[in-house]
């Protein structure tokens, strides 16, 4: 992995030393009030995301790019995290990456979070993905071959223990998804797609899962099958994920449907449930309604989020004021 990083180092100081004028940034700031009517009232800084990006033509049907990203926010304290760092070569529908980035694992990881319908991914996607406890991220290499008119079929192989992490320590993750159009016409779309991952983990901590203080040793294998569907401006979407850690079993899944109005002003009603296997935590469904009007797009919109969750005679819920503001 030292030699994977060392290459990818060497790929993007080559490309900001061709590309020059080519080099592009962008990045968001989503600040937000959330309430739970309990015991929780604040403002905060959810995400403040900065990124460098360029791209070098080769010849006609082939480039190769990089990203380095890297974004501020509260784990235990506000701090800023390296996110992404990798180069990437493409050659006419096929695709090679490597550094630290996103495994292609699961529909919504994929998608950007300041372009989802919600202020926040579901919870199964969150926990469950293989690298849920470090960003989502790691380090490796994946191969992709496919194009946005049937689908697409990838292969990576990660070091397994996760983001800003050089070990030893042997949890090599192997990542496979698939995703194929069945539909795909200029306003009418269905994909249809699956998720595998697998890793010997040794003393791996997954928080998400487990809760605190837990480490895990043995056999990981994850799965998960998802659809999208869109009709011009009204759109589903969902995912069921399942992870196999040992003898235990963590499961979860999310459906969200949305429908843009006049291109302004978005609805959105969801469901989404978590089985971890944290005795501390609530396994009932989570329901929500959510309202974002876009000033211009997604670069700037301010979005009304409203979660509620039944549990016996009680009802936990979450009101989030999210304002969102792309810069480049």
């Amino acid at each position: 992995m030292k030699k994977i990083v060392f290459l990818v180092l060497i790929f993007l100081s080559a490309g900001i030393l061709l590309a020059q004028q080519k080099v592009d940034w962008n990045g968001y700031l989503q600040y937000r009030f959330s309430d739970n009517y309990l015991d929780q009232a604040n403002f905060s800084v959810r995400r403040a995301k900065a990124w460098l990006f360029g791209t070098i033509p080769i010849d006609t049907g082939s480039s190769w790019g990089y990203k380095m990203q890297a974004i501020f926010h509260q784990q235990v304290k506000y701090e800023f995290w390296l996110q992404d760092v990798y180069a990437y070569y493409k050659i006419n529908g096929f695709e090679v990456t490597a550094g630290q980035f996103v495994p292609d694992f699961s529909l919504q990881r994929k998608q950007p979070d300041y372009a989802i319908p919600l202020v926040e991914r579901a919870n199964v996607v969150n926990s469950l993905v293989p690298a849920g406890e470090t960003l989502a991220r790691d380090i490796g290499v994946e191969t992709k071959v496919g194009n946005d008119k049937t689908g697409s079929f990838s292969l990576g192989f990660f070091n397994g223990n996760g983001a800003n992490t050089i070990s030893n320590q042997r949890n090599f993750l192997y990542v496979n998804r698939g995703t194929l159009f069945l539909l795909n016409h200029s306003v009418t779309k269905f994909e249809l797609g699956y998720n595998l991952s697998y890793r010997n983990a040794h003393n791996l901590q997954f928080s998400k899962i487990f809760g605190n203080n837990y480490t895990f040793t043995g056999n990981d294998f994850r799965f998960g099958f998802e659809e999208r569907l869109n009709l011009g401006d009204f759109e589903l979407q969902s995912e069921y994920i399942e992870a196999h850690l040992g003898a235990e079993k963590a499961y979860g899944y999310y459906a969200i449907t949305d429908y843009n109005i006049a291109g302004k002003n978005l609805i959105a009603l969801s469901v989404e449930q978590l089985h971890d296997l944290n005795p501390a935590t609530k396994d009932e469904p989570w329901y929500i309604l959510s309202y974002t009007h876009y000033f211009d797009g997604d670069n700037i919109k301010i979005s009304l989020d409203n979660r509620v969750q039944f549990v016996n005679k009680k009802t936990n819920a979450l009101t989030t004021v999210q304002m969102q503001y792309f810069f480049k």
